[in-house]
């Protein structure tokens, strides 16, 4: 389930403490804190998954020379049917 982030509207109209809850994606924004009954407002932001396991950060993870350190060897396909080590 996603986890939502929400920020508490005081009565003055500042924003007060933040929550998050796990939520299915049909379910409906809250618009009160689901514990005190203050208003409330969903915080929109981007997805971090991406950022930490994006195809970017993946090719970082996995260069050839941080694979040799590891003592892993790289295989490519070589289009006949057999691998070749690249590292």
């Amino acid at each position: 389930m996603p986890l939502r982030r929400y920020i508490v509207i005081k009565p003055d109209g500042a924003e007060g403490g933040e929550f998050e809850v796990d939520l299915p994606p049909e379910a409906p924004d809250f618009i009160q804190h689901p514990v005190t009954k203050e208003a409330c407002r969903r915080v929109l932001e981007t997805p971090t998954l991406t950022v930490k396991y994006g195809e970017g950060a993946m090719k970082q993870s996995v260069n050839d020379q941080r694979l040799a350190r590891a003592g892993f060897q790289k295989l490519e396909k070589d289009g006949k049917g057999g691998w070749t080590k690249t590292n």
